[in-house]
């Protein structure tokens, strides 16, 4: 049972959500129709049919700004898996730590910040880099900030290259990272961050999360410049900020009705949970 002090923060923590709410992005994640099969490429119909947003610089939150190499996220869900598939823009795509739970975010990486509660107080990181290496970890707030680096579930990624790692001499296109993120890996004896969330989300149920991408960019090899990009800006360049993780509704298809828009219907499901 969470401590006193952690109810009450999660308390402010929650109203203080109530009245920035307005400035967080919003994204209807689909039940996908079909399999999806996890190699990098991001090809089947159900990819297609996701919602795609984008990063912006993590420094400006009212006034969102475009980096040099854009990012692009898409999510999807099922009974069984969370997935996730993120194409970045890269000239120059590199990377050199291979080991599970390296410290990628020296390495060019895409990251993905989930909170299923919403409170700020739990939450789940997932790195991954051009190479497919993968950091994971858990991290709770309560009553003071921990990280958990023995969380290992089985996650499934693949990473696709169009173009050359590690080869500055040639110009790269983008790399992508295709991700399934079994429901059951969140279930542990570590830190609780499930929380009273169902698993597999209920249709209509909300999580929080961001998306984080550090794109290094080089000049005849050597690094130059670090773009640090958000799907929710943070207003700084620090990415363990939950309050401004971004908004996402799990839906089914069937959730739609003829004749109402996506607004009216997220406005009636929030008003039944």
């Amino acid at each position: 049972m969470r401590k006193t002090l952690a109810l009450c923060t999660a308390m402010t923590f929650l109203w203080t959500l109530s009245i920035s709410a307005q400035e967080l992005p919003e994204y209807t994640c689909w039940k996908t129709p079909g399999p999806i099969v996890v190699d990098g490429l991001g090809d089947e119909v159900a990819w297609e049919q996701a919602p795609a947003v984008s990063m912006w610089d993590v420094s400006y939150i009212d006034d969102p700004r475009p980096h040099s190499q854009p990012t692009e996220v898409r999510m999807l869900w099922d009974d069984d898996n969370l997935y996730i598939y993120i194409v970045a823009t890269d000239p120059d795509v590199w990377s050199v730590l291979t080991e599970r739970d390296a410290h990628l975010w020296n390495d060019e990486v895409v990251e993905i910040f989930f909170d299923p509660m919403g409170e700020g107080l739990d939450y789940a990181e997932i790195e991954v880099n051009p190479l497919n290496t993968v950091l994971d970890l858990l991290l709770t707030w309560s009553p003071s900030r921990k990280s958990f680096f023995n969380w290992s579930p089985v996650i499934h990624t693949a990473t696709h290259v169009e173009g050359t790692v590690n080869n500055h001499e040639d110009t790269d296109q983008y790399w992508s990272m295709e991700m399934a993120m079994p429901w059951d890996g969140l279930v542990n004896d570590i830190s609780d961050v499930i929380g009273d969330r169902s698993l597999p989300p209920q249709d209509g149920d909300m999580w929080r999360f961001n998306f984080y991408r550090y794109e290094r960019l080089r000049v005849d090899g050597q690094e130059t410049e670090i773009e640090y990009s958000a799907w929710s800006p943070t207003g700084k360049i620090s990415f363990h900020m939950p309050e401004r993780f971004g908004v996402v509704y799990f839906m089914e298809p069937s959730t739609a009705v003829e004749g109402s828009s996506w607004g009216e219907v997220k406005t009636a499901r929030r008003s039944s949970h």
